[in-house]
C-alpha cells in the first residue's frame, strides 16, 4: 500500500522529508503542499469569524495569495529570479514540482531548502503582523529573515560544499537585493520580468 501511494502522487513530498531542516519546518512545508496551512480562508472554513483579509495588502488571504501573489511574496520570488535566474513560482504546486527542480538532481534539495526558508519567513512575518501587530518596515526585512533561516539550516548539511553553496546564495541574494532596492525600489523589482 505504501509503495502504491508513493508511486501515485506522494513522491514529490518525499523530498520534503529528506531536507536537512528542523522537523517543524518539514511539517509546515508538508502542510503547505497539502493546502492546509491555517491561512484566513482555511480558518473561515472552520467557522472562524475573524478578518479574512491579508495583513500585508488587504486582499483575501489564501495560501496561493500569501505565498505567491501578495506583494511581499512577489518581491521575494522576483529577487530570487533576478539574482539566481530561477523563475518565480506561479502557484504552490509548481513551487514543489517544477521550481525546486531547476538545478538538476544534485541541487533539488538545496533549492527546496531555499524555498522552505522563504515560505517560513513569509509565514513568520505574517504571524508577527497578525498576532503582535509588528508589520515589517521593508520587504528586505522578510528577505533577510529568510536568509537568516537558510544560514542556520546550512549548518545541518553534511558536506562543506553544500553549506558553502547555501551561504553564498544568501550573501549574493542579500547584496543584490540591497543594490536593487536602493537603485530601483520595490515597485520596479516587481515589474521586471512580468
Amino acid at each position: 500500500m505504501y509503495r502504491h501511494q508513493v508511486n501515485n502522487g506522494f513522491k514529490a513530498t518525499q523530498e520534503i522529508w529528506h531536507m536537512k531542516i528542523p522537523l517543524k519546518i518539514k511539517i509546515f512545508m508538508w502542510y503547505l503542499k497539502r493546502g492546509v496551512v491555517l491561512t484566513k480562508d482555511n480558518l473561515a472554513r472552520r467557522n472562524s469569524n475573524g478578518n479574512k483579509a491579508c495583513c500585508f495588502c488587504s486582499k483575501p488571504e489564501t495560501i496561493q495569495h500569501l505565498f505567491v501573489e501578495c506583494h511581499y511574496a512577489k518581491f521575494l520570488w522576483r529577487a530570487i529570479h533576478l539574482v539566481l535566474g530561477i523563475p518565480p513560482p506561479v502557484n504552490i504546486e509548481l513551487l514543489f514540482n517544477n521550481w525546486s527542480k531547476q538545478g538538476g538532481h544534485k541541487h533539488n534539495i538545496l533549492l527546496l531548502t531555499g524555498a522552505a526558508a522563504i515560505c517560513w519567513s513569509i509565514w513568520l512575518t505574517r504571524n508577527d503582523t497578525v498576532f503582535n501587530n509588528c508589520k515589517p518596515k521593508t520587504f528586505l526585512q522578510v528577505l533577510f529573515r529568510g536568509t537568516y533561516w537558510l544560514r542556520s539550516w546550512a549548518l545541518l548539511r553534511h558536506t562543506d560544499d553544500q553549506r558553502e553553496r547555501l551561504v553564498e546564495a544568501c550573501q549574493l541574494l542579500e547584496s543584490s537585493a540591497l543594490q536593487l532596492f536602493a537603485s530601483h525600489g520595490w515597485p520596479s523589482i516587481l515589474r521586471i520580468g512580468l
